[in-house]
């Protein structure tokens, strides 16, 4: 076997670890990245043969298209509704089903659980809002990677494959929270044409916590938000 050179060996662990974290193996880009370079190389490895986080997610976009024809029929998506993001959206929502919250602060459970749930509400309020939607699912993907940082994480994994606007509300839904406690909020988010829809994402957080709630599962975002268009177009053909 030819001995691969550094740059070939970090593409490689990036599209192992990619391949990892796509068929549900591993949870975050750490673990991932560990097992790959384990599976690819036994001794240790040079700075030059570690893949970012970055380059392991520009592998996950490549993989996730190609992956979504191996999903089950429940899974399925239309080809002309993205199935690459919304195969990476599943990937990094899965894991929120083994983050336990505090129980004082999130007394219904587990992230996916409350994720979930602010689905559910936002969908009440905004139901053909896309970008809005796509927060109050998203918002909490960056618990399973980084607990420390779970904004600045989520922003990372979810790189382009958000709008700005989605992105802002996630960003900007702590700081919305606040001015929901205490009536503090920054002139920069008062003055947004999307301020009072970071307070309602806020809101919908503040409410999606109710232990027992009925959510619909996973499939049920995901395939909601793929019908987004045709669900519009049907609801406004005979106006």
């Amino acid at each position: 076997m030819a001995i691969m050179s550094s740059d070939e060996l970090r593409e490689q662990i990036a599209i192992e670890a990619a391949r990892l974290m796509l068929r549900g193996k591993e949870a975050d880009f750490a673990s991932a990245r560990k097992r790959a370079a384990r599976w690819l190389k036994r001794k240790r490895l040079t700075r030059e043969e570690i893949p970012s986080n970055q380059e392991i997610q520009v592998q996950i976009y490549a993989l996730s298209g190609l992956m979504a024809s191996e999903l089950s029929p429940a899974e399925a998506l239309p080809d002309d509704e993205h199935p690459d993001a919304f195969a990476v959206f599943r990937m990094l929502l899965e894991p929120l089903a083994r983050v336990q919250l505090d129980p004082r602060t999130h007394p219904e459970g587990d992230a996916l659980y409350h994720s979930l749930q602010v689905f559910e509400l936002g969908k009440a309020e905004r139901p053909y809002d896309e970008e809005f939607l796509l927060a109050c699912l998203l918002h909490e993907v960056g618990r399973a990677i980084n607990p420390r940082h779970p904004v600045l994480s989520a922003i990372d994994a979810l790189g382009t494959l958000i709008t700005d606007r989605t992105r802002f509300l996630i960003e900007q839904r702590p700081v919305a929270a606040e001015y929901l406690r205490s009536g503090d909020c920054p002139k920069s988010l008062r003055r947004s044409e999307d301020f009072e829809d970071a307070v309602l994402l806020a809101r919908c957080d503040r409410a999606g916590r109710v232990p027992g709630a009925a959510v619909g599962t996973l499939d049920d975002a995901i395939a909601y938000l793929a019908g987004l268009d045709t669900a519009w177009d049907n609801a406004h053909a005979d106006q």
